[in-house]
């Protein structure tokens, strides 16, 4: 009995084993947004054709790369098991002070640059804080993230600000396109193939996954952890800055309360790409797909006339769905609890 047991595992195992030969490796490593896209693909292709008209690709396109730029810094910060709750306020005080520069008639290059600084500075306050003076990252971005929004409320007096101007780099960065695709989009994909290098292939980047998977392990290896989790917070400041520029350029105006919900999109993007909250598993690529998966569904919900409330009612119950597919030893904690009871 038991030689016909194991004789029936070994030709189940050999059936798995030949049908991942034919699967590409990406299917198998993140098998939630894999299956969500495929649920989507389908739903699509029957009730929504109209969703593959090119022009509103391009435009679903344009849309996500600035959630997905955000994403890729949230995503450093995630795989050391930290948050970032002040990208949404880094975003709208960029904006704002990119507006107000130009209508200074301070020169593009030099009002990037500055704005860039000022999404930098906000990222170091975040690791800083979260490291040499041991506040919770939760704790700390959620304070920066208030002041942050009092400073845009502030310099624009509540206000939205905005500018003319006539530059090919502006047009670029916002409404422009190269060989047919937005520029948002490329710096969204430059952006994207940068940090999946540098987490794949770079020593940062494995100190990064190092610190999620155990901090004190981390350090009697030698890794400079304070260094490594202050600068995971100023790519994360950075890459909300970017996102600001893009989403100022792209309106010609400076709004004191842009990035209301880029936090949570990109939270939820990076989570449903599977990256663990407790750091130390994630990728890039992950969250570029989750990044997808949201864009694609807010567009497929507007096509079909669902409201903006609704959509927000659908967009969590896609992150629970993502969160339950990725939880390790669901049954035994579900067993347990119920136990419990």
């Amino acid at each position: 009995m038991k030689s016909e047991l194991n004789q029936s595992t070994v030709v189940e195992e050999h059936v798995m084993f030949s049908a991942r030969r034919f699967i590409p490796p990406f299917f198998i490593n993140y098998k939630v947004p894999s299956i969500l896209f495929f649920i989507l693909l389908v739903f699509t292709i029957i009730w929504v054709p109209e969703f593959f008209n090119l022009q509103n690709m391009i435009n679903v396109a344009r849309q996500a790369s600035i959630t997905g730029i955000v994403a890729i810094g949230m995503t450093f910060v995630v795989l050391t098991s930290g948050i970032d709750l002040s990208v949404g306020s880094t975003l709208a005080i960029v904006g704002v002070s990119f507006a107000m520069l130009i209508q200074r008639g301070v020169p593009i290059w030099a009002t990037i640059l500055i704005v860039l600084i000022i999404g930098i500075v906000m990222g170091l306050i975040n690791g800083v804080g979260s490291t040499f003076f041991g506040i919770q990252p939760f704790i700390m971005t959620l304070a920066v993230m208030a002041m942050g929004a009092g400073f845009a409320l502030l310099l624009s007096n509540g206000t939205p600000q905005s500018f003319v101007l006539e530059s090919n780099l502006l047009v670029f960065l916002g409404n422009g396109s190269f060989l047919g695709i937005p520029g948002p989009v490329w710096i969204f994909v430059i952006a994207s193939i940068v940090a999946g290098t540098i987490l794949k292939y770079l020593p940062f980047g494995r100190f990064v996954y190092g610190i999620g998977g155990s901090l004190e392990a981390a350090r009697l290896s030698g890794v400079k952890t304070t260094r490594v989790l202050i600068l995971v917070y100023v790519i994360s400041g950075a890459c909300a800055a970017i996102a600001g520029i893009i989403t100022t350029s792209r309106l010609y105006v400076g709004h004191p309360t842009a990035g209301g919900f880029i936090m949570l999109d990109s939270i939820a993007a990076v989570v449903i790409g599977g990256t663990s909250l407790m750091g130390g598993r994630g990728s890039v690529a992950g969250t570029v797909a989750g990044v997808c998966l949201l864009a694609m569904v807010a567009n497929l919900l507007n096509l079909i006339g669902v409201s903006p409330f609704n959509q927000q009612i659908a967009k969590g119950l896609i992150i629970i769905i993502a969160v339950l597919f990725t939880t390790p030893g669901l049954k035994d904690r579900i067993k347990q609890q119920w136990s419990s009871l």
